[in-house]
């Protein structure tokens, strides 16, 4: 029932890397939310890829799927291991193949050296260490954006 966003307006490009920054409470996470469809807003437009995005379920689960969002608690399976968690998304829901999805989780978990980490538990990894398996395997789906 607060109005926390109003009269947000912003563009960004392939490429580009924007950061919102403001003191706890401010709406940055609900902003974020809204652009995934995670958060209902009652007024305006979001524009992805130069269309307006109409906000019915199945097109947001369209649009999530060219988005990749790393929420603030990770949101790891704990009984999954490192690559399960990073497997999940690709082989599950992108129907990708298991080994090929396996070899690229491999290379991102080297490029932010967890590498060493695939068969660790979450409960194993320190909030960085689970942090960059998040992101990790949010970029696992490809993502336009991110």
């Amino acid at each position: 029932k607060k109005h926390v966003l109003h009269d947000i307006n912003f563009h960004v490009d392939k490429g580009e890397v924007v950061t919102l920054l403001g003191p706890s409470g401010s709406g940055k996470s609900t902003l974020i939310r809204c652009l995934n469809g995670l958060e209902e807003y009652r007024q305006g437009t979001i524009t992805f890829e130069g269309k307006q995005i109409n906000t019915t379920e199945k097109n947001w689960q369209q649009i999530r799927q060219k988005i990749g969002m790393v929420f603030q608690s990770y949101d790891l399976f704990p009984n999954l291991t490192v690559m399960d968690n990073i497997l999940l998304g690709p082989t599950k829901v992108q129907k990708q193949d298991k080994f090929a999805a396996k070899k690229e989780g491999l290379e991102l978990l080297e490029r932010v050296g967890l590498e060493d980490y695939a068969n660790a538990y979450p409960r194993q990894l320190s909030g960085g260490q689970k942090q960059r398996v998040a992101i990790v395997r949010a970029l696992a789906l490809h993502p336009d954006f991110m």
